[in-house]
């Protein structure tokens, strides 16, 4: 009797408190409409007939990716092993806001669904305790062929994704990009590993480290590029590691005599943070590393500056940083809050009264954004200014067309304009 009753006593203050809560729902000045999913990635599944399974891949795409040109392509960054799903959203926030602000390319970043570790199994060498060899259950070779001969071309193929590729490793997810700097030095451009230095340490053969495979490797091929990042928590060296500190040390100074513009090192601590805590300041800190602000912030104004034509000092610039980085860099046609895009610099130059210029640099707008109404309505401005009233009126009445396919608030808007342009025609 006494467990019947305290189950109803139970059961009536539960009742009560969902009664509340529903109350407190009901009473809100907040009445909810509706909702809707925010997508910021795909996952996509394919057989690999090389690895014969069953693959699982997330990818996140450029904001602009569906709007921009084919000129467009894209670097490849792809995050290692089972931490992939872990740090992937992550990662893809770090890229997508330093991408929309210039301070690195728009990219491409890609993980998997891991069930298998495409790794080497390598001997420890004390690294961790009594354990004396990792054992991964998949082969590094298949995958690397499986890279090169269908995830990389499928890639091109679909996403015009170029050849510009990084890959990004974590903890014991670090052991296949360490693996490939070494094996495979032109599959990656760049490689990031975080929290890897006891990682370093370990090796293909009992007393060997990836550190003396990399010297090997770069005593074999001197000129070889390749970019390295590796940065460890604070926490990580604390108590009895001496040895991963030695190791950081050890893989500077094996590394230094390659270093030059072909090789780009840095080996960092970070401070105040814990093993994975530490990746978002790894993540800036090696894009810093890979895409200096002093390279990747261009200033416009200051561009159009310089004696010449305006588009082709830009294009200059550009250039310049395609050869250097190995694949097509093109000027950003649009910018968020920035002057420093083809759609404000269009805009000063014809305020400035360098009105044949501004032309080029918005015809240069319309062929990257060939969807953009905006982009074809400030064309049709620029024209008008210089007088080729048809030219404008068929910028126009473009504007307007891709208004009503894209972007139909400002229909009526673009239609006034090109009434007007066609009444100034007849006049």
């Amino acid at each position: 009797m006494k467990t019947n009753s305290l189950f109803i006593i139970i059961t009536l203050l539960l009742a009560s408190v969902f009664s509340g809560r529903a109350q407190q729902a009901n009473n809100s000045s907040l009445t909810q409409i509706s909702t809707a999913p925010i997508s910021h990635a795909e996952k996509i599944t394919f057989h690999s007939k090389i690895l014969n399974e069953k693959r699982v891949m997330n990818i996140y795409l450029p904001e602009s990716f569906h709007d921009a040109s084919e000129d467009h392509t894209y670097p490849i960054i792809m995050i290692s092993g089972s931490h992939g799903v872990k740090f992937f959203q992550m990662i893809s926030g770090v890229v997508k806001h330093l991408s929309s602000v210039t301070r690195m390319p728009e990219a491409i970043v890609i993980s998997f669904d891991e069930e298998k570790h495409y790794a080497p199994n390598v001997y420890t060498n004390g690294m961790w305790g009594s354990t004396e060899e990792l054992e991964f259950n998949a082969d590094p070779d298949q995958f690397v062929k499986h890279l090169k001969e269908e995830l990389f071309p499928y890639l091109k193929k679909q996403y015009r994704a170029n050849g510009y590729r990084m890959i990004i490793g974590v903890s014991g997810s670090s052991v296949f990009p360490l693996h490939t700097f070494a094996k495979e030095p032109d599959l990656f451009r760049a490689h990031i590993t975080v929290a890897s230095a006891d990682m370093i340490g370990m090796g293909y053969r009992p007393n060997t480290t990836f550190i003396d495979a990399f010297e090997e490797s770069f005593i074999k091929n001197p000129n070889r590029k390749g970019q390295l990042y590796l940065g460890i928590a604070s926490s990580d060296l604390k108590g009895k590691k001496q040895q991963y500190q030695n190791n950081l040390d050890e893989l500077k100074k094996r590394l230094a005599p390659f270093q030059s513009k072909n090789l780009m090192l840095k080996v960092e601590t970070i401070p105040n943070e814990e093993h994975y805590d530490c990746i978002i300041k790894a993540m800036l800190s090696s894009i810093e590393m890979i895409f200096p602000i002093e390279e990747w912030s261009p200033k416009f104004r200051d561009i159009i500056k310089q004696p010449g034509n305006a588009l082709e000092n830009i294009d200059a610039f550009h250039q310049k940083l395609s050869t250097m980085y190995g694949f097509p860099i093109l000027p950003k046609a649009e910018r968020w809050n920035s002057v420093n895009s083809l759609r404000f610099i269009g805009g000063k130059l014809l305020k400035d009264g360098r009105i044949k210029e501004s032309i080029e640099v918005f015809k240069r707008r319309v062929e990257y954004r060939p969807k953009s109404p905006w982009a074809y309505n400030s064309l049709s401005e620029a024209l008008e200014k210089d007088n080729q009233l048809k030219a404008a009126i068929e910028a126009q009445q473009k504007a307007v067309e891709l208004a009503k396919e894209y972007d139909n608030q400002y229909v009526s808007e673009y239609q006034k304009q090109l009434s007007k342009l066609k009444d100034k025609l007849e006049k």
